[in-house]
């Protein structure tokens, strides 16, 4: 029921056809000195198979000092185990545990669906690529020390010994010991807190009772304060940054109710948002009962806050309904994108869904030729053996596969799909599905003879672009007038004629209207724009003061695009103040291509930035600008 049998994860080590876990209780201590999570995690699992002669568990960059297996009856026994860590690749470490001394010493008998408990002790490596610590001097208050976690996609085994795959959904419960003016939240509902028994530490428990993956458990501390904006809904940050936070995500009910009409019930009790030091490398992480958000939607004018609506609608299509492997990421998040411009649809109108999916268009366009149109990553469904998920990241999953299920909507009618994705979640809500599953299913509703309609093969497995382009159904009323006035700006670019009179037709834009408008400018002028008319676009529209983090990475493109010396320095303070990977990965590659002054930049400011992004930026970051010197 909570998992799928049979289904093999390319990138998970972990013994899942042998011993199945279902639970498990974290009880561990911050160490903030030494950088390090320190105690244990008990696995409340059962025999799939008879009498393994091991049960392996995932792990990276963990120091285990002893591993019990109990019986049901509070028997335990310490047992040997083998942990290699000279010996790590891309997948980490197995912890290999051997069961025969519980096996001869008749605690367990290793039949199939025999439950028993293993218990790791164990702590973490301060180099932990899910676990970010941050000093005092990288947090807003400037005070105290501050840690949160990111796990997608296999990064659970950096913190927790676990069946880290996405093919396994289990429980948990937790106590987490940090020094004592600091606060823990979890992805899970807080059941109460205490002074630890040494009085530097406070305690905090909590539990999350709905089946999720391992890389939906999250773990944040630090110095936080809270507001409630909704009758479900939490607003946590430092203290500095509350008010504008609060601000800017007080209309998430909104988002949250319009989920529940268009599928179902919400299934997670509490629906609270984190926003983050700027070092969060995402825009958001759907962590159940407390969504993760980057600093970079704080705009002041609530007109980033479609993040969020991406983050609720994973509520269902994600963290309900969850891809078994990696490599059917699209059913995540493909179904997410799909969701979330429902949900602009029935709040703002259908050409607001529309304009999206022709941003979106663009992302997916990038991504493409990034990777190159044959590589096997841009497959909506690619194949994953031993390769870290993370390298296979962009927005390809997202964008292709929301344009995959339009696709899908129309040939089957806007109702009937939709009664199809409502029944689709409901029927596999806790479950982990495949893409031969969401076929098999599409196939029963629709019949043989629609699903024959559809060119299954070339959109789920061939690299590329997808066999049908969309775009000509789109209502592109929102980016005409974006376009129209890039059109302006492009004539006034070739042939010196006058530039508008005034801002009155870019103030009427929408942010993200803004953003196509200068977006169209290079797609337009792909060499860029002359100094002259960068000097007049930011006169008129200031440009360089703009705070929307949105039209702030188009317009630094633009200009690094024109080779434009001029915006090194906003580029450089731009991408030392927050390292959000769909801002800092491009706009580190854009000043890199800028002749040898730009990358012996590029160069210096990573030098000077990389211990503050997040592991996985800095690794990719590192790979980009690897590449450029080739």
């Amino acid at each position: 029921f909570l998992f799928m049998a049979g289904v093999n994860d390319p990138c998970s080590l972990s013994t899942l056809d042998s011993v199945r876990c279902s639970h498990f209780h974290l009880q561990v201590r911050a160490d903030f000195n030494q950088k390090r999570l320190q105690g244990s995690v008990t696995h409340s699992a059962r025999f799939v198979s008879s009498k393994p002669s091991e049960i392996i568990l995932d792990t990276r960059g963990l120091d285990v000092s002893k591993v019990l297996l109990m019986n049901n009856s509070g028997d335990e026994v310490e047992v040997s185990f083998s942990l290699n860590n000279d010996k790590e690749g891309p997948l980490g470490i197995p912890l290999c545990i051997d069961p025969s001394n519980a096996y001869s010493k008749n605690l367990l008998s290793g039949d199939p669906e025999e439950t028993f408990k293993i218990q790791v002790f164990y702590q973490t490596s301060p180099e932990s690529v899910g676990i970010q610590w941050l000093e005092a001097s990288q947090t807003d208050g400037k005070e105290n020390p501050y840690l949160f976690t990111q796990f997608q996609a296999i990064h659970c085994r950096t913190a927790i010994p676990c069946q880290d795959s996405p093919s396994n959904k289990v429980t948990y419960s937790a106590d987490i010991e940090v020094p004592k003016n600091l606060t823990a939240l979890m992805s899970a509902i807080g059941t109460g807190d205490k002074p630890s028994s040494d009085n530097e530490y406070h305690c905090f428990s909590f539990s999350q009772k709905v089946p999720i993956p391992t890389y939906l458990v999250a773990l944040v501390i630090g110095k936080l304060a809270s507001k409630q904006v909704g009758p479900r809904t939490t607003i946590w940050t430092e203290p500095a940054t509350l008010e504008r936070a609060a601000y800017e995500f007080e209309n998430t009910n909104e988002y949250l109710v319009e989920s529940e009409k268009f599928i179902s019930p919400y299934e997670w009790g509490k629906y609270d948002l984190l926003c983050l030091p700027g070092s969060f490398p995402y825009g958001g992480m759907e962590n159940p009962c407390l969504t993760f958000v980057t600093p970079t939607l704080l705009a002041g004018d609530q007109s980033l806050t479609s993040v969020v609506c991406h983050e609720i609608a994973h509520s269902w299509t994600g963290n309900l309904v969850t891809n078994a492997t990696w490599e059917h990421f699209w059913l995540n998040e493909g179904f997410t994108v799909f969701t979330e411009r429902k949900i602009y649809a029935i709040l703002n109108g259908e050409p607001d869904r529309h304009f999206d999916y022709i941003l979106g268009n663009k992302d997916l366009g990038n991504a493409i030729r990034l990777f190159g149109e044959d590589h096997p990553f841009t497959a909506l469904v690619p194949k994953l053996e031993n390769i870290d998920p993370d390298e296979a990241f962009s927005s390809i999953p997202y964008e292709k596969g929301s344009q995959f299920l339009f696709h899908l909507e129309t040939k089957v009618g806007v109702k009937a799909f939709e009664e199809f994705f409502r029944n689709w979640i409901v029927e596999n809500r806790f479950k982990s599905v495949t893409t031969e599953h969401f076929q098999a299913f599409f196939k029963k509703t629709f019949g043989e003879e629609k699903f024959n309609e559809i060119d299954w093969n070339t959109w789920l497995y061939a690299p590329g672009f997808p066999p049908v382009d969309i775009m000509p159904l789109m209502d592109d009323s929102l980016a005409v007038e974006a376009r129209n006035l890039a059109s302006q700006w492009i004539e006034v670019d070739r042939s010196k004629a006058d530039p508008p009179a005034d801002d009155t037709s870019y103030c009427k834009l929408s942010a993200m209207q803004k953003v196509h408008f200068i977006d169209q400018l290079l797609n337009q002028s792909p060499s860029g724009l002359s100094q002259e008319t960068l000097g007049q676009l930011n006169s008129l529209y200031h440009l360089n003061d703009v705070k929307n983090s949105e039209i702030r990475m188009s317009w630094l493109s633009l200009c690094l695009s024109s080779s434009d010396q001029s915006c090194f320095e906003h580029t450089v303070q731009f991408v030392s103040e927050q390292g959000r990977m769909k801002f800092v990965r491009p706009l580190y590659r854009a000043l890199a291509k800028c002749g040898p002054e730009g990358y012996k930049l590029a160069k210096e400011t990573f030098e000077k930035n990389k211990n503050y992004y997040h592991n996985i930026a800095a690794k990719m970051i590192q790979q980009d600008l690897d590449k450029i010197a080739q």
